[in-house]
């Protein structure tokens, strides 16, 4: 039976304050700090296995590690606010008027109250005992922690510049930014406040920074790495004044029309993203669904089987819903459409559309569960690279459309899944006196949990090297154009992430602003990227295209599980 409410909360505050305990104290002595936290975990895991049953004792320690990662969710920008606070009390600068509208708010959380409805239904009049239950509470308290940082930044975010140095600060609560003019690579002003686009819960590939605080015509900002969005008085004269200090002479005059989220003409985009919501980003279809089936009384298996055939009807139309969530749009660039038509005739697969998703990430993404119904996306990014690259891209997931990927993956997590909740009835059935075998049990439940995410990315990984090297062979340049196409995607990835971590984080050293994703790291690294990760590490990835000359065979998949091992847990 799920602890009620009151337990759950203290038990993510006790989480919440281990982590603020020891970051108060690690600005002190940060080795003290650090071992002041695990004392406290320790302690905490001690008194909830002393005090509770053994198998109860797992979701108490699953509560405080939520409670735990909130508290950091929470506290990572604290850092970098002081920080720009302190240097703008030491300069002249200039505040930049904000208009707070409790609208804008309001609407923010209405989304997020209608996305997490159906779980919150279900968590209140469901099945007593349901694993469902566990997972909406994990599900509410990351939602709840957005909703948090969200209302934190509208209600304290200041803007400032800097004419001497040139620089836009951005400080709130929860999210801060010191914005070197010179870095903008676009400034446009819209309409109004594109929701639909700017919340968390409607959107897929998102690299947008939030800072909107009213209803009203937007500035919106380009930088390497993300995209700003502030509501800040006067829009045309900052626009004006930014783009004469830009070293990038594009610049856009007209406005950019955006309809608000409620307008007719943008019902149907309005649905399609709630829809993506309750289904990809949340459990509320699913919850909803099968509290009605409850209260209808029907059998357990036709609730599994209507489960199940809810989950086949979205992957099903998963290409028309992700193309929703992205707002993708169908792509016009001659050059683009000819150099994929190329590809996947080569490929052998047709009907591929190839789409255009606005967002700062460098990345490109196949989905459809078949290969009639498959679209390909690339983000607006990843399009200024170079068409060598582009193409070794296309290539990459022309090969994930033709091996089914998308489908094979959601059935061996599904496969994987199904057996982990037969193990689980089978031991509630067998096992009278739980107590008796907690040592075992917890060594079952500890490999099944650590194993999972294993299994995810050994599948994932499979396929991600398969398709590296199938690709390969669709281009002109073989193997080493795809070497060279992986590179030049982390080279410019890499350049983003370092830009956009200097504008939000207090980097200590050069180290952590000139890191490679080619470059061998260090081997904890590689341990997690290559048992965890959905993709192997790139240099690896690299240096398997330029060595192995075989294409996709059983000589690189011996490699890649010899290497899973090798290169991450011998060194």
């Amino acid at each position: 039976m799920l602890p009620n409410w009151y337990e759950i909360v203290w038990y993510i505050f006790v989480g919440a304050g281990i982590q603020l305990i020891g970051l108060i104290v690690e600005k002190i002595n940060k080795k003290v700090g650090t071992t002041i936290e695990i004392i406290l975990a320790l302690l905490a895991v001690g008194f909830v296995f002393y005090q509770l049953p053994f198998m109860d004792g797992f979701i108490y320690i699953a509560f405080i590690s939520s409670g735990y990662f909130l508290a950091i969710s929470l506290t990572t920008g604290n850092e970098k606010r002081m920080e720009i606070e302190k240097e703008i009390h030491q300069i002249k600068v200039e505040k930049i008027p904000l208009e707070r509208d409790l609208k804008r708010i309001a609407s923010d959380l209405f989304i997020t109250g209608f996305v997490v409805i159906g779980a919150i239904l279900f968590y209140i009049f469901g099945p007593e005992y349901s694993l469902l239950k566990y997972m909406i509470v994990f599900g509410l308290v990351s939602t709840a922690t957005e909703v948090i940082k969200r209302i934190g930044t509208y209600t304290t975010v200041k803007a400032f510049y800097d004419n001497d140095e040139r620089y836009l600060y951005l400080t709130s609560r929860f999210e801060s930014r010191k914005i070197p003019i010179e870095d903008l690579e676009e400034v446009k002003i819209e309409t109004n406040v594109d929701l639909l686009k700017l919340h968390p819960l409607l959107t897929m590939f998102s690299s947008n920074a939030d800072f909107t605080t009213s209803f009203q015509k937007v500035l919106r900002l380009s930088v390497p790495g993300e995209t700003l969005y502030i509501t800040i008085c006067e829009p045309e004269k900052w626009k004006k004044t930014f783009e004469e200090m830009m070293k990038d002479e594009t610049k856009v005059m007209e406005l950019q029309q955006v309809l608000p989220f409620w307008h007719r003409k943008n019902i149907k985009r309005l649905f399609g993203k709630l829809y993506f919501a309750s289904t990809v980003k949340g459990v509320s279809a699913y919850t909803g669904l099968l509290l009605i089936l409850f209260y209808l009384d029907v059998a357990p298996w036709i609730m599994v089987a209507v489960g199940l055939a809810y989950w086949a009807f979205n992957l099903y139309i998963s290409d028309r819903v992700l193309k929703v969530a992205m707002d993708a749009k169908e792509t016009q660039n001659p050059q683009l459409i000819q150099l994929s038509q190329r590809i996947f005739e080569k490929a052998g697969v047709r009907n591929v559309r190839v789409y255009e998703t606005e967002s700062s990430e460098y990345n490109g993404l196949a989905t459809g569960m078949n290969i009639g119904k498959s679209m390909v996306t690339l983000t607006t990014a990843t399009l200024k690279l170079p068409t060598e690259a582009i193409e070794g891209i296309l290539a990459h997931e022309a090969i994930h459309v033709k091996k089914r990927d998308v489908l094979w993956g959601q059935l061996c997590r599904l496969g994987y899944l199904l057996i982990l909740i037969v193990i689980v009835l089978l031991l509630q059935e067998n096992i009278t006196n739980i107590e008796d075998h907690k040592i075992s049990i917890f060594l079952v439940v500890f490999f099944l949990t650590f194993f999972y995410s294993v299994f995810q990315s050994f599948c994932s990984q499979w396929m991600e090297v398969r398709a590296d090297h199938l690709g390969a062979s669709l281009l002109n340049g073989g193997s080493n154009q795809m070497s060279n196409s992986l590179i030049a995607l982390s080279e410019k990835q890499d350049e983003a992430i370092n830009k956009s971590l200097s504008y939000s984080t207090v980097l200590k050293d050069e180290e952590e602003k000139t890191k490679s994703s080619i470059e061998r790291d260090s081997l904890i690294w590689r341990f997690i990227e290559f048992q965890f990760m959905p993709h192997p590490p790139m240099y690896w990835r690299v240096q398997t295209l330029k060595e192995n000359e075989e294409g996709w065979g059983s000589k690189i998949r011996n490699r890649w599980m010899i290497d899973r091992v090798k290169e991450s847990v011998l060194g």
